[in-house]
C-alpha cells in the first residue's frame, strides 16, 4: 500500500513538473506583441482612471477617459490635455547577461477635446497604449572578446477620433476609431545579425454606451477584433488582435464616488495555448473643494507562462557561426497575473486641472510600477493676460 502511494506521489510530482515546463514552439505574433508581455508593456492611460484602480467604463469623466469608454466623455468646453507616464525598468530573466524591460518614452497621450452643440462631444487623441524595450539581448563573439548588442523594441502608436452623443437625458452613445501603428525594431531572430525595423497599420473600432441617473451610472464598451498579416522576412504572421470588452458601475454619495470595472480579452482566440484574460477593478474618490483624492485596487489574470522557443532564421543562408551555439533557444515567461494598488490626486484651478497618480503591482511576479502626471487647460484661457497666474 505504501509502495503504491509512493509511486502515485512520484507520478503526480512529475505531471506537475511537466505542466510548469510548458513550451510555446511557435509564436502567433512577433514576440513582444504577445499578450503575456502586457504585464509590463501595457500603459495605463488616463491619469484619473489610473488613480482609482483604473476604473472609468461606467462613469462620466474627461476626454482622457474616452480610451476606456467613448460614451463616458463629458466635454464642457474646448480643452487641450497632455499626460506623462513613467515606468521604472524591471529585470528580464533567462538571458546570459543581466537585462531589463524598459519604456523610455515618457509621453502617454496628448489630445484636444471640444463640444459641438449641446449634445455632441468630440476628441482627437494621440497615445501610446503599449511600449516595451529589452535592454539588451547580447551575443558574445570572438571568444568573448566582443558583444553584438541588440535592443528588441515594440511600440503601439495610436491616433484616435472619439465622439459621444447624448441621445437622451440619461443615455449616451459613443464611438472611437483607433488608428494604430505597430512598430517593431531589432526583432529577435536567431542565426542572423540582420536588424529588422517594420511598421504595420490597423484600425480598431470601439463603440460604447453609458446610462446614468442622479448618483448612479452603468457603462459597457468593447474593442472589436481585427486581423492583420505581417511579413518579417524570416517569419510570416497571421495576427489576430482579439475582442476586448469592459463593463463598469459607479455610485455617488455626497462627496464620495465609488466605481468598479470588469474587463475581458479573448486571448484564447490568438492561440489555443493562451487563456482568456480578465481583470477586476475597484476604485473610490473623495472630493473636497477643488481637490480630489483617489484610491483603488485591481487584479489581472495570467494568460500563459512557460518557455518561448525563439524564432530562427532558416532561409537565405542563415549564419551558422559557432557563436550562436551559446545562445539559449528559449526564454522563460513568468506567471503574468498581477495585483495592483493605486492612489491619485486631482487639483482644479481657474484655467484647468492637474492630476497625479501612481500604481504598483504587489504580490506579483512582474513588479510593474507606473507614475502619471497630466495637465488639462481650457483653450479660452490662453487669451487672458493673467494666464496661469495663481493668487
Amino acid at each position: 500500500m505504501r509502495l503504491r502511494l509512493l509511486i502515485f506521489c512520484l507520478v503526480l510530482v512529475s505531471a506537475l513538473g511537466a505542466q510548469s515546463a510548458d513550451t510555446l514552439y511557435v509564436l502567433p505574433s512577433p514576440q513582444y506583441m504577445n499578450p503575456m508581455y502586457e504585464a509590463f508593456s501595457l500603459n495605463y492611460l488616463g491619469v484619473e482612471a489610473a488613480g482609482r484602480g483604473y476604473t472609468g467604463t461606467g462613469l462620466l469623466g474627461t476626454a482622457q477617459g474616452a480610451l476606456l469608454n467613448p460614451a463616458s466623455m463629458m466635454v464642457d468646453s474646448a480643452r487641450v490635455f497632455t499626460e506623462l507616464n513613467i515606468k521604472p525598468p524591471i529585470n528580464a530573466y533567462g538571458l546570459i547577461y543581466q537585462s531589463r524591460y524598459s519604456s523610455p518614452t515618457p509621453i502617454g497621450l496628448f489630445g484636444l477635446s471640444f463640444p459641438i452643440g449641446q449634445n455632441l462631444a468630440t476628441a482627437i487623441t494621440y497615445s501610446i497604449p503599449k511600449s516595451l524595450v529589452l535592454d539588451d539581448f547580447s551575443i558574445s563573439i570572438n571568444q568573448g572578446g566582443d558583444l553584438v548588442t541588440r535592443y528588441p523594441t515594440y511600440y503601439l502608436h495610436q491616433f484616435s477620433g472619439s465622439a459621444n452623443f447624448q441621445v437622451l437625458d440619461q443615455l449616451n452613445l459613443g464611438i472611437s476609431l483607433h488608428n494604430q501603428i505597430h512598430y517593431l525594431d531589432d526583432v529577435i531572430f536567431l542565426r542572423t545579425y540582420d536588424r529588422l525595423r517594420e511598421y504595420k497599420y490597423t484600425l480598431r473600432v470601439q463603440p460604447g454606451i453609458l446610462y446614468h441617473t442622479e448618483g448612479r451610472s452603468i457603462g459597457v464598451s468593447m474593442i472589436m477584433p481585427t486581423k492583420l498579416d505581417w511579413d518579417l522576412r524570416y517569419a510570416q504572421y497571421d495576427i489576430l488582435l482579439p475582442l476586448e470588452a469592459s463593463a463598469g458601475l459607479s455610485f455617488t454619495k455626497d462627496i464620495y464616488r465609488f466605481s468598479s470595472d470588469f474587463r475581458y480579452s479573448q486571448d484564447s482566440a490568438i492561440d489555443d495555448n493562451y487563456k482568456d484574460r480578465y481583470s477586476v477593478h475597484l476604485g473610490a474618490e473623495r472630493r473636497s473643494g477643488n481637490k480630489i483624492l483617489r484610491g483603488g485596487y485591481f487584479y489581472k489574470s495570467n494568460v500563459w507562462d512557460g518557455q518561448v522557443l525563439l524564432p530562427e532564421n532558416t532561409i537565405a543562408h542563415p549564419d551558422t557561426s559557432i557563436f550562436w551555439d551559446d545562445v539559449a533557444r528559449t526564454l522563460p515567461v513568468e506567471d503574468n497575473s498581477q495585483h495592483f494598488i493605486s492612489i491619485g490626486l486631482g487639483y482644479f484651478f481657474r484655467d484647468g486641472s492637474i492630476n497625479l497618480s501612481a500604481l504598483t503591482a504587489v504580490a506579483s511576479e512582474s513588479k510593474t510600477t507606473q507614475l502619471n502626471l497630466s495637465l488639462s487647460l481650457y483653450l479660452s484661457s490662453f487669451k487672458r493676460k493673467d494666464f496661469l497666474k495663481f493668487e
